[in-house]
């Protein structure tokens, strides 16, 4: 083993307890989430669901795949979805060379994992990101409740949630979407970040 290489692995995925979800951010949370919080909560949530799951499921995948999914973070950082138009083309080979890197001589053992959740074809890797969407519907509606930020941009991502099948994920996600809106209330959002050029073309 080469200890050196572990430790510098080590720091880096120690980075993400300290890097902050931007999204949250941008709403206004004060003292939001870590990146490292998201993984560890989408792990638990995958864990629950899993439980409720008829089908074997390789518990040792999910958990691989859940907790390491953001670690090309470390080096790329926590990027918000209005970064999406701009960015999606080549983040995802960005976010597999990071990965590649950090994990080089570790733990290699889990790209392939990273790679099987992105492409979403067997049941291990429906379940953690059906569990990492509901993570982040979930954690809108604790903000929500707890009147940090303004989190009304999320009730649109409560009632476009995706539970790709997995329907121990869907149940959870109408009650949240539910309570997320009762905490809302009538609360319009201001989409601001979100116009492109080709929206605006033809207005004042």
């Amino acid at each position: 083993m080469n200890t050196d290489r572990v430790l510098d692995c080590m720091a880096e995925m120690h980075s993400l307890t300290r890097l902050p979800r931007i999204g949250w951010v941008l709403a206004g949370v004060s003292d939001p989430e870590s990146v490292s919080d998201h993984c560890f909560e989408t792990a638990i949530i995958a864990y629950i669901l899993a439980q409720e799951i008829d089908e074997p499921v390789d518990m040792g995948k999910v958990l691989a795949m859940a907790l390491f999914h953001e670690v090309g973070e470390a080096r790329l950082s926590d990027l918000p979805r209005r970064s999406s138009p701009y960015v999606k083309e080549f983040k995802r080979t960005a976010e597999t060379a990071a990965s590649r890197d950090i994990l080089h001589g570790v733990a290699e053992s889990v790209l392939p994992l990273l790679q099987e959740m992105h492409e979403l074809q067997t049941l291990e890797a429906r379940l953690v990101e059906a569990a990492e969407e509901l993570q982040i519907i979930t954690a809108a509606m604790y903000y929500a409740k707890e009147n940090r930020g303004d989190i009304s941009e999320y009730r649109r991502d409560a009632a476009k949630y995706d539970a790709l099948g997995i329907e121990p994920a869907q149940a959870v996600a109408d009650v949240v979407r539910r309570r997320l809106g009762e905490y809302l209330g009538d609360r319009p959002y201001w989409e601001l970040g979100y116009q492109r050029s080709a929206t605006l073309a033809g207005t004042d």
